[in-house]
């Protein structure tokens, strides 16, 4: 058989269904059977070429509902704000770049002491020593289920458990490996979840926020969102524009939308 001059080997045709002796068959009777092979391939081609290229079946979904087992909700989680509690966008924008200077200026700082003389470490908790980064963070001498920790006697607490939270400072953040800010990061939303929101909270949160390297790990990034979606849950508790709470809950929401990229936890 002589090939088809612009058919490659793919596309040459196994029969020849056209040609100046072959009947061309335009209409048929489907209710009839094809008289002979050609004509059979014929009405093959002819069904062929009068399907569409996509077709979509017409299926009512509800007949489903019933039987399904996982439900997916479109929703993040976050909670939009008030009107009047929440910062304008160019505010926000601001309160993202002044957060980058801060980092810069942190990354800086260093810089300069890495090359100045080593000063001497803390000695600060094990990364997953819980309830000692729970103390020195929160003073409050509670164990990481909320009880207060007994002495060796089990009548009274510690000396320590009396102690008011530290406030994150450069040296202490500077002891911190980036393993552990991600951790201590971890505590804190989870404390955020069990026991409410503070103000040394809101510093400690904002602080291991600058200390964070980019690009995120996915749990990270993870990490962050639950604390955007559990300041906006504090958030929506409040009565009142003049609450304490609402600039610093603002700060952190702001940040992780604005700085850390999570465009959906955005206040609009």
């Amino acid at each position: 058989m002589d090939e088809e001059p612009g058919l490659d080997d793919l596309q040459k045709p196994a029969f020849p269904l056209d040609g100046p002796d072959v009947v061309i068959l335009e209409e048929f009777d489907p209710d009839i059977p094809a008289s002979n092979p050609l004509e059979y391939l014929q009405r093959v081609r002819l069904e062929a070429e009068r399907c569409p290229s996509v077709v979509v079946a017409d299926i009512d979904v509800t007949t489903f509902k019933d039987k399904q087992t996982v439900l997916v909700s479109p929703s993040s989680g976050f909670i939009p704000a008030e009107k009047g509690f929440a910062p304008t966008i160019p505010a926000q924008r601001k309160l993202a770049a002044q957060f980058s200077n801060v980092r810069q200026a942190y990354r800086r700082y260093l810089q300069n002491k890495k090359k100045g003389k080593p000063a001497k470490e803390l000695k600060l908790p094990g990364m997953k020593d819980e309830s000692g980064w729970k103390r020195l963070c929160m003073g409050c001498g509670a164990s990481p289920e909320g009880s207060v920790e007994e002495g060796e006697e089990g009548n009274e607490a510690t000396p320590d458990s009396t102690k008011e939270g530290q406030p994150p400072s450069l040296q202490i953040l500077m002891t911190m490996d980036q393993w552990t800010v991600i951790q201590v990061l971890d505590y804190h939303i989870a404390w955020l979840q069990r026991h409410g929101f503070s103000a040394l909270q809101a510093q400690w949160l904002y602080a291991l926020m600058v200390c964070l390297e980019k690009p995120l790990y996915p749990d990270t990034a993870a990490s962050l969102r639950t604390l955007s979606r559990c300041c906006s849950a504090v958030r929506a508790t409040l009565d009142n524009k003049e609450d304490d709470r609402l600039a610093p809950l603002n700060l952190l929401i702001c940040l992780v939308s604005r700085y850390f990229d999570q465009g959906d936890l955005a206040d609009m």
